[in-house]
């Protein structure tokens, strides 16, 4: 088990089945005395993970601790290196035992002889966290129908991934004996759900986090959106000019289902916005009130519709370009 060059003495001491580590007793270097890491013990160790602890080494000349580990005492492998006297390591095997020690590592690369042995097999406990800060936003662009969620990532050291269920009906409990609500199985915490969205209908999503043993959490909080119809833009017409002595306004046609709109006016179809401003959903036509135009100058307009967010797009338009002219 090596990773830095280790101090080698005279006398062989003894590691037992361990890392056939040379010497537990410090050595001298560049005037400075060679201490082993000691007290090494595990903190915890359940649900796939193991937390190690051991005394910190304050001796002149240390830098960091490489940490090491195995299921067989006598191959220990190199697993990381650490500035601190804690470790944690997760998604291990439930039913495997796992050993580790400890080295100091010194200025010019010197590795300390190993600490003491600590082992542990870390059992399944406990089911996974609930999940929290479910998010759910519907879109309807160029790019199609579908509805977004995320949500905050479970720090259990055995998570193997998430189921997501759905359903049309609020406070809905999710399906876990024929998953009849059940739309997806992810390892991540996002979801683009594409699976037959009707433009209109709201839904209502839930998370369940598993873990190796297939274990479950309490699902999320609910969270749910829909997609909206895309708005249709009316005036200024696609293609159109413009006459600069009249008043700019902006129509659009009703949205069914739509909290607001947002209104982006731009010198580019993909942005260098001019204006922009928000619609209450009462609204269907808002006059410009930016900064003046400049005549001959080709300009971009579209319109997304939103829900519960108001500055969050759901659906969004086409983009018209009409000209403003003299």
């Amino acid at each position: 088990m090596t990773k830095s060059r280790l101090i080698y003495v005279s006398t062989l001491i003894a590691f037992g089945s361990g890392c056939q580590k040379l010497s537990t007793i410090p050595t001298a270097s560049d005037n400075f005395i060679i201490f082993p890491p000691a007290g090494l013990f595990v903190l915890s160790a359940h649900d796939a993970s193991i937390l190690i602890e051991w005394n910190p080494v304050t001796a002149v000349g240390f830098l960091y601790y490489n940490v090491y580990m195995g299921t067989d005492s006598s191959h220990l492998q190199f697993i990381s290196e650490t500035s601190n006297n804690l470790f944690y390591i997760d998604s291990l095997k439930y039913t495997a035992t796992y050993y580790f020690q400890v080295t100091a590592v010194y200025e010019n690369g010197v590795e300390s002889p190993p600490s003491n042995f600590a082992s542990a097999e870390p059992i399944n406990y406990f089911n996974p966290v609930q999940p929290i800060g479910l998010t759910v936003r519907g879109h309807n662009d160029n790019s199609g129908k579908y509805i977004s969620l995320i949500w905050t990532a479970n720090t259990d050291g055995d998570l193997a991934g998430y189921e997501v269920y759905r359903d049309t009906t609020d406070n809905f409990q999710p399906d876990t004996l024929r998953f009849s609500n059940l739309v997806a199985s992810v390892t991540t915490n996002f979801l683009k759900d594409t699976s037959n969205i009707v433009t209109g209908r709201e839904y209502y999503y839930r998370i369940i986090a598993f873990d190796f043993a297939h274990w479950r959490s309490v699902p999320s909080q609910e969270d749910s959106d829909m997609v909206l119809q895309r708005p249709t833009l009316v005036y200024p017409a696609n293609d159109s000019a413009i006459n600069y002595q009249d008043n700019l306004i902006f129509q659009l046609n009703p949205v069914p289902g739509a909290s607001g709109y947002i209104l982006y006016f731009s010198t580019s179809a993909d942005g260098g916005d001019v204006f922009t401003t928000n619609i209450p959903s009462n609204e269907n036509i808002v006059a410009y009130s930016g900064a003046a135009l400049i005549t001959g100058e080709l300009y971009y307009w579209h319109v997304a519709a939103t829900t519960s967010d108001p500055n969050t797009p759901n659906s969004v338009s086409n983009t018209f370009s009409f000209a403003f002219t003299q």
